[in-house]
């Protein structure tokens, strides 16, 4: 009788698992182009993985009509995987199949900035998650987390909207939950996610943008996430759009990031309600004129609605978006542009007009047919992102138990 779990002789399974794990269902004879093993030892093999019930056939009916074609794919509640994200003082954490559906999803809030808190309140968390699960955990840990991320080293290199600074998080959360750890910009693992599993899954060459309290991009070039020398490759929110503008947190001076983030918008409310020139849906957001208590949504939600003031808000933070968007459609010519995180989820006149300034600004060859498309998967894109990351660079069939 053959045993299902015996040693993976010369990656072969691992290799199959993760060319269905990236590029979905396929035939026998595209897995062979894939993997570049022989159809002997595809043929074998994937009877291995079937016995397992890893692997299953499945009739895809052509387009052209005829008799369908079998092919293979991983069997949805495959063992699972854990992945994290990081945002605005919440942990999202989920456990997915191989699949990317999700298994279980919940949320850990942050009671303290300080970096040590935030991965204490995740590790304990993440353990009393897993011992309350009744499937086998492939202990792997994905994390997408902000600012910069050195992915060769483990390390925050900066995260000003949360003043860490090296922050070692990758060997930090490893120690205490005893799993190899992998982190990743948390805007780039949204975009990861997308490109396999949301908006982005039929486009080869495409751009995640996110923009909530920053902004970052992920270049997927032949569905391939650039990583640039050690990770750092799409840091969008830091390209200058006003020379002599104010000083960003990076040091930097007139920084995207001042102009069109969630602060951003934020603050330029809150500058011209100050003004108090004209009236506005926003003044009655404001309870005693406490102009702090207004968020970035309610001017989002009020220029939704046409109030002039908030469009006008809008329309200027996401005109310098455009901007830098028309730049990368130049830059790197791609067939589509997914656009992610708080902002462009809950403000369609922010995504309207940062379109139309990017078709405007950017040379009509290569903007004409680009689509742009908002991100599907905003509360679970990060975690999930982060561990198909992980399990890109690190999975082996000998991790399923």
């Amino acid at each position: 009788m053959i045993n299902p779990y015996k040693s993976d002789q010369k990656g072969t399974k691992t290799s199959i698992i993760q060319a269905l794990r990236m590029h979905g269902s396929m035939p026998r004879i595209k897995l062979t182009k894939v993997t570049e093993l022989s159809r002997a030892t595809i043929s074998s093999t994937i009877s291995e993985l079937m016995d397992c019930k890893l692997v299953q056939e499945t009739e895809k009916a052509p387009s052209t009509g005829g008799r369908p074609a079998i092919s293979l794919e991983l069997v949805p509640g495959s063992p699972g995987i854990m992945g994290a994200d990081l945002d605005n003082q919440v942990w999202t954490l989920g456990v997915f199949d191989l699949l990317g559906n999700v298994i279980h999803l919940t949320k850990i809030p942050v009671s303290s900035p300080l970096p040590e808190i935030a991965i204490q309140e995740l590790t304990e968390q993440t353990e009393k998650f897993v011992k309350e699960l009744k499937i086998g955990i492939i202990q792997l840990f994905g994390l997408g987390v902000p600012g910069l991320v050195d992915t060769r080293r483990g390390i925050i290199k900066s995260a000003s909207d949360l003043g860490w600074s090296n922050v070692e998080i990758e060997d930090m959360v490893s120690k205490k939950l005893g799993w190899p750890t992998i982190a990743i910009n948390r805007h780039r693992a949204r975009g990861l996610a997308e490109c396999r599993f949301g908006s982005g899954s039929s486009y080869k060459h495409m751009i995640y943008v996110g923009v909530g309290s920053g902004i970052a991009a992920g270049i997927f070039n032949d569905r391939q996430l650039v990583s640039g020398s050690f990770g750092g490759a799409g840091e969008l929110g830091h390209i200058t759009v006003e020379p002599d503008g104010p000083v960003c947190p990076c040091g930097n001076n007139g920084c995207l990031h001042l102009y069109s983030t969630a602060s951003a918008i934020e603050q330029e409310a809150r500058r011209q309600l100050r003004s108090g020139q004209e009236d506005s849906v926003l003044n009655r957001v404001i309870a005693g004129n406490d102009l702090q208590i207004l968020q970035a949504k309610d001017v989002c939600l009020a220029a939704d609605q046409g109030d002039a003031l908030a469009l006008r808000i809008i329309n200027r933070a996401a005109t310098y978006l455009g901007i830098a968007l028309a730049n990368v459609v130049n830059l790197l010519n791609p067939e589509a542009i997914i656009l992610g995180g708080s902002i462009p989820s809950m403000c369609s006149t922010y995504v309207q007009t940062a379109s139309k300034v990017m078709k405007q600004r950017s040379m009509l060859a290569l903007s004409a047919g680009i689509a742009v498309d908002t991100a599907v998967l905003p509360e679970i894109g990060g975690a999930l992102g982060a561990i198909n990351f992980a399990l890109d660079q690190h999975f082996s069939f000998t991790m399923i138990q």
